[in-house]
């Protein structure tokens, strides 16, 4: 009878290292995925004022003529240009592929470009966003309170969300295409 004991205690340690190793294996492919995805998506560098200005000045000229979703107040409130999405059931878009974020934050010279896929937003818990948060850029906006969700921007279609500068000089660009 002992021995069927021990086989027994042999099993089940044998599959609690096994759990350890898958549990560590999914760990790593975790870490390691999300290490991957900011390298892919994430891209920022050092440069100067001229630089930057270039920068945003190209990405702006295929938004000529287009009105931003989103405006920023002198007093950094936000407005939603809501008469710019179309109502659901309207006529159907061109699906959008990609958020993309340009920001320059002056005091650090550091352009920063975002680049997030759409099917990544589609799959958040809430379909609230909440990128417009203070990360280096001076506007204090509440992104609760602008109630713009992943929906709406599937409705509007590819195009111009957001062109801010703020009083320190430093900017944000965000569209979608």
């Amino acid at each position: 009878m002992t021995a069927g004991v021990s086989s027994s205690r042999k099993t089940w340690i044998s599959i609690l290292i096994a759990a350890v190793i898958v549990v560590g294996v999914l760990a790593l492919t975790v870490v390691g995925g999300t290490a991957f995805f900011i390298y892919r998506h994430v891209h920022s560098e050092f440069t100067n004022d001229q630089s930057a200005e270039q920068e945003f000045a190209s990405a702006r000229v295929r938004f000529s003529g287009q009105q931003a979703l989103i405006e920023i107040k002198r007093d950094d409130e936000p407005v939603v240009h809501r008469d710019l999405i179309p109502r659901p059931g309207g006529a159907g878009t061109r699906k959008l592929e990609t958020l993309r974020v340009l920001a320059y934050d002056d005091n650090a010279g550091k352009l920063v470009r975002v680049s997030i896929p759409f099917w990544l937003l589609r799959m958040l818990p809430t379909h609230n966003l909440s990128f417009l948060n203070d990360e280096g850029i001076d506007v204090d906006i509440d992104s609760d309170h602008l109630r713009l969700t992943v929906d709406d921007l599937d409705r509007r279609g590819p195009g111009l969300l957001l062109d801010h500068k703020d009083r320190r000089g430093s900017q944000v660009l965000v569209w979608t295409e």
